[in-house]
């Protein structure tokens, strides 16, 4: 389970790395995306979430949310998230943002505990790298795509870990933080092993 600390620390790098972007816009591989990086993978997946209309605050109609996926989701992909901003009428509230990302936070932690069973006892860096790997990639991309990766987290090879936690299709700041926190546990773990055995 995550400290609140660690929690506060996550939603701080996810808004760095994934943004805090109220319409709907396409993310770098051209799917609808809002909030923090919250994946609407399909209509119907844009028909639960809960808008208002941004000039107003009246709660969205589905017909109203239909026609602002159908404009965002036609567009050419790789803009700039605010760039979208003119094909919507619609806004996710602050309070909508933080309850999808707190959703996410809760499904992703519960499934990195089955991939990596030990998950609960990593040190804080471990986890906080693990979240952001699986909050980009989701885990189905996470398994198939990064299997070394997952392997040297499960043999706790937190230096082998660092290495293979490169993505190549994201900024290098955000590869950089995730690489970063993985060699501070290998250095932890270093120096405890030396101290143990002097």
């Amino acid at each position: 389970m995550l400290t609140e600390k660690e929690k506060q620390t996550l939603r701080k790098n996810l808004i760095r790395y994934e943004g805090d972007v109220r319409h709907m816009y396409l993310d770098t591989e051209g799917y609808v995306t809002i909030g923090v990086g919250h994946l609407v993978p399909n209509l119907a997946a844009a028909l639960k979430l809960n808008l208002v209309v941004g000039k107003t605050g009246a709660i969205a109609t589905e017909a109203q949310i239909t026609i602002d996926y159908e404009s965002v989701k036609k567009q050419p992909k790789g803009g700039i998230a605010y760039t979208y901003k003119k094909y919507t009428q619609l806004i996710m509230t602050g309070v909508e943002v933080n309850r999808l990302t707190n959703k996410h936070i809760k499904t992703f932690c519960k499934e990195l505990k089955k991939l990596f069973p030990d998950f609960d006892d990593y040190p804080t860096e471990a986890r906080l790298g693990l979240l952001d790997m699986i909050f980009n990639l989701g885990m189905t991309r996470l398994k198939g795509r990064f299997p070394k990766f997952c392997k040297a987290v499960k043999e706790k090879n937190w230096a082998a870990a660092a290495v293979e936690s490169n993505r190549p299709d994201i900024q290098p700041p955000r590869n950089k933080y995730v690489r970063e926190l993985f060699e501070v546990v290998a250095e932890n773990v270093s120096t405890e092993n030396r101290n143990a055995n002097p």
